[in-house]
């Protein structure tokens, strides 16, 4: 089986005593491509220098609601301008976060909103993550269209959401959560949303599935995910694993 990991930050410090030989496991276990995410001015930039020197790597480039006091959508089309962005495959992750900070609302749904706009401008594709923020979320693209795709990052499904990404054809990232027992309610929207419209992704270093819950992820976990995916689908594993290879290689342009 071939695995493509939508959403991963291997620029982040806790592989630095050990990237390379971590890269190079990944690429053994058939991970051929991974889009290494950004959340600020330097991660993006972390990240397009990381998409450099891998060629199996891709970069997103954006600003994460936690930035939304520091940074701007400027700042990132500064960063696609200012560095080689021939492999600048989306604008994330951007979006919504109100489990820690609710008093800055509207200036988070401003910037997402201006991001959407960039990314339109620069005709790719976004990654909106979306956390204790559904109602927001559903607002903010039901009447901001991405131009060129919206991707659910760490998908979190609630009634409102799966009619919107039904509606429109928009693209919905499960990860190592899938797995988790807590999350079995999840079934009920994956048996909803169609394969054709389902990737998979680590979120690495975080999220490992079970049986890995609290150790660091790392793309090789794709596998796990899948399977459970496939079991929620009712389908073989491998044909799970093709379809949504593909429609990551397609949703990123690749």
């Amino acid at each position: 089986m071939r695995f493509f990991d939508t959403h991963a930050h291997y620029n982040d410090e806790v592989y630095d005593i050990d990237r390379e030989e971590v890269l190079k496991k990944i690429r053994e276990s058939g991970v051929e491509y991974i889009v290494n995410v950004g959340y600020n001015k330097v991660s993006s930039i972390d990240s397009i220098n990381l998409s450099k020197k891998y060629d199996y790597i891709y970069s997103a480039i954006g600003v994460h609601p936690h930035d939304v006091e520091n940074e701007t959508a400027q700042d990132i089309y500064n960063v696609y301008n200012e560095n080689d962005n021939k492999k600048i495959v989306a604008i994330g992750e951007i979006g919504l976060d109100y489990a820690f900070v609710k008093d800055n609302k509207l200036k988070q749904i401003a910037l997402f909103e201006s991001q959407i706009e960039l990314a339109n401008s620069l005709k790719l594709p976004i990654l909106i993550h979306s956390r204790d923020a559904a109602l927001d979320t559903y607002n903010v693209i039901k009447n901001k269209r991405a131009e060129y795709g919206t991707l659910f990052h760490c998908f979190q499904p609630s009634d409102d959401l799966v009619r919107l990404v039904l509606e429109n054809g928009y693209m919905v990232a499960f990860g190592g959560n899938i797995t988790f027992k807590r999350n079995e309610a999840f079934k009920k929207y994956i048996e909803q949303i169609p394969l054709s419209q389902i990737v998979i992704e680590t979120d690495s270093p975080y999220l490992s599935p079970e049986p890995y819950r609290g150790k660091r992820n790392d793309s090789s976990n794709l596998d796990i995910i899948c399977k459970k995916l496939s079991e929620y689908k009712g389908k073989d594993v491998e044909e799970v694993a093709e379809i949504v290879y593909n429609n990551a290689v397609k949703y990123f342009n690749i």
